[in-house]
């Protein structure tokens, strides 16, 4: 019985070698494992810390099957943003290109929108531009403001978008978002602010007036001096690069004779046209009219003009 002792021991620690050899390699894997996923999370740090001068990235709305669909504010219309501190409110002073520009499908282009802070608080890096609604259009979700904005002060703000794959018109509506968690939008209705194109596959893009406003002033704005002075401005907007022929038309016959305006990109222009009327005149109802002759003939509503001076 001894000496079967004695042969049971060699073979158990040949066993037992075996078994710490074994041992070593599977910690030796272990170790390479935990070596390489530390030297990825590593990597994975730096790659975020070059990143983070971006445009923070968060979650995006879930997106309408509509291309225009209506915005979902969920603050109350008409009334500002406030906090115990302050209110927050903007008003949209510019956009740049114009609503309705004409695009190719996918074709890149920056949107850029000129706020004023209306409301008392101060915007710093904290507030940020948010996506709301429709179409992102390859934009982020997020844009963190890259400067401080003091009440009265004004803020300009640019997006890098791209054009829809598909022809239609696309609308995405947008908002300002503050530190504390709460949107705002533009003016006394606290409306979104919008991106809207026109996206055609055609091979020959055909641009065209998008819009026409028109405003008359009265100089001076009372009173009965011996001329006053009435100016009709019409502000043109053309969703691409377009020459038009038009002329001015008034009420006494007095025509002003074709002219030329050219765009050079989709963007407004604005043209005027002056009426003195001098003390003594008649009452008579006077009107003047803008009509566009090329490249398609359109006639504008009639401005009135009211002489109330005796």
């Amino acid at each position: 019985m001894r000496l079967q002792t004695l042969k049971t021991i060699p073979l158990l620690v040949c066993l037992a070698l075996l078994a710490a050899s074994c041992g070593g390699t599977a910690q030796t894997e272990t170790e390479s494992k935990i070596a390489t996923a530390v030297a990825q999370t590593v990597q994975a740090r730096d790659s975020l810390t070059k990143v983070s001068a971006l445009p923070t990235l968060t979650a995006a709305p879930a997106l309408q099957a509509t291309t225009t669909p209506e915005p979902e504010p969920t603050n109350t219309p008409g009334q500002a943003v406030s906090n115990p501190g302050c209110v927050a409110s903007a008003s949209l002073v510019s956009e740049s290109p114009p609503d309705d520009v004409l695009f190719a499908p996918g074709e890149y282009f920056w949107k850029t929108w000129t706020f004023l802070n209306t409301g008392d608080c101060v915007w710093n890096t904290s507030y940020s531009l948010v996506f709301w609604n429709g179409e992102r259009m390859g934009g982020l979700s997020s844009y963190a403001l890259t400067e401080v904005v003091q009440p009265g002060d004004t803020l300009e703000i640019s997006v890098y978008l791209q054009a829809p794959a598909t022809d239609g018109t696309y609308t995405g509506f947008w908002r300002l978002k503050t530190p504390w968690g709460a949107d705002f939008g533009v003016g006394p209705l606290n409306t979104s602010f919008y991106v809207r194109v026109e996206v055609s596959s055609s091979s020959k893009l055909r641009y065209g007036i998008t819009d026409v406003a028109l405003e008359l002033v009265r100089d001076p704005a009372s009173g009965c001096p011996v001329n006053v002075r009435y100016t009709v401005y019409a502000t043109i907007t053309s969703n691409g690069p377009l020459t038009i022929g038009y002329y001015w038309d008034q009420s006494d016959g007095n025509e002003s004779g074709i002219r030329w305006l050219e765009f050079t990109k989709a963007e407004s222009r604005t043209i005027e046209r002056e009426w003195m009327i001098g003390r003594g005149a008649t009452q008579n109802p006077r009107w003047i009219q803008l009509i566009v002759t090329e490249p398609q003939h359109q006639e504008y509503e009639r401005v009135p003009i009211l002489n109330t001076c005796p």
